[in-house]
């Protein structure tokens, strides 16, 4: 028990703010481990494959997106530590949701660790996915804080040399959908949307008093402290269990969002990835991203069932009512309810009717 390790923990749990970054820094490396070397070749040729990318969505999408400010191929260690810069607002309402809930209630003293629990979470979350996702598109997660590409280049490296197909699909997919998934939350009100989903959802979840109290039980060393939560679908200090309507509709809507992204992949993608459904089935099945264990109780990931919904949504759509409508989709007012994900002509009642261009 040295004394960095008493000053590490005093620096971490005195940080201002709504969300306690340090500790979300330190548990995220924890879990993605130490720096891994990148291939220059490979970075540099992801920053020119971006770049086409851009180009090629632009050519399918039914809206117009600005290009990346940077793309910047990282190693999961670093990819973790830009994720929680990029992904911090969105923890704020949990923080927020725990000084509220605890308010008269037993463990009400826990309050004041609201910024300390949602760094925790958040930590998990980017130090797990940092080893395993190509970039924020394979989450659902949009990059809130910035109009950056960031991309897992160890990861893509990996898979290039790891599935059957050729590496050069591989990289051409993982830059085409971190673009297209992007692009779909540049559109302001894609983005607002996602906000209040988020929020909406922070709010019906509750402290988990008994497993904080657990964890901090169980702290020996000091140095523990970095492990955390480190197992959070056995020791989750958030309870998530009573979200319901909340959580189904930010799950609908990032399956739509996520959906989008893939059909846009597949359509910039005819000609240079012939490959691309047994890329995308590769992932599927053999990510590991759709088990549950990845879900926190705070951020929520999208799963394939959302994703296949959301598809059925965008293809019924299009084959019920046209090209036309479809772009309408993503529109201010075309973003479908949870309610309309599975009843497009729901949607359309609501969207097309009253359109004197329909």
């Amino acid at each position: 028990m040295s004394e960095d390790i008493f000053s590490r923990l005093m620096r971490m749990f005195s940080q201002p703010g709504p969300v306690n970054l340090d500790l979300a820094r330190e548990i995220s490396r924890h879990l993605s481990g130490e720096v891994q070397p990148l291939n220059p070749w490979t970075t540099e040729e992801l920053v020119e494959l971006v770049r086409l990318a851009e180009y090629q969505v632009t050519e399918v999408a039914p809206f117009s997106f600005p290009p990346a400010s940077a793309v910047i191929p990282l190693g999961p260690r670093e990819w973790g530590d830009a994720m929680v810069e990029e992904l911090a607002e969105l923890a704020e309402p949990f923080a927020a949701q725990m000084r509220d809930s605890a308010q008269g209630q037993p463990w009400a003293m826990l309050a004041p660790l609201g910024p300390v629990m949602a760094g925790a979470q958040l930590g998990a979350w980017t130090g797990m996915m940092a080893g395993r996702v190509v970039g924020s598109s394979e989450t659902g997660l949009p990059a809130v804080s910035s109009n950056r590409t960031l991309l897992v280049a160890t990861v893509i490296e990996d898979l290039s040399e790891e599935l059957s197909v050729d590496g050069r699909q591989v990289r051409m997919w993982a830059a085409l959908y971190e673009t297209a998934h992007r692009a779909v939350f540049t559109l302001p009100h894609v983005m607002d949307s996602y906000r209040a989903l988020n929020e909406k959802y922070a709010a019906t979840v509750k402290l988990a008093p008994e497993s904080l109290m657990e964890q901090l039980g169980s702290i020996t060393d000091p140095s523990a402290i970095f492990e955390l939560d480190l197992n959070v679908n056995e020791t989750n200090l958030f309870d998530a269990s009573s979200s319901g309507t909340a959580q189904e509709d930010l799950e609908a809507f990032m399956g739509v969002t996520a959906a989008m992204s893939r059909r846009l992949v597949r359509e910039a993608g005819s000609r240079l990835l012939p490959d691309v459904e047994e890329i995308f089935m590769d992932r599927d099945l053999n990510a590991g991203l759709d088990d549950g264990t990845d879900q926190t109780g705070m951020l929520v990931t999208v799963s394939q069932d959302a994703i296949e919904d959301g598809a059925v949504f965008l293809n019924e759509v299009e084959e019920r009512f046209g090209p036309q409508a479809a772009a309408r989709i993503w529109q201010p007012e075309g973003l479908p309810t949870a309610w309309e994900v599975s009843d497009p002509v729901g949607w359309a009642a609501r969207v097309l009717l009253d359109d004197p261009l329909w």
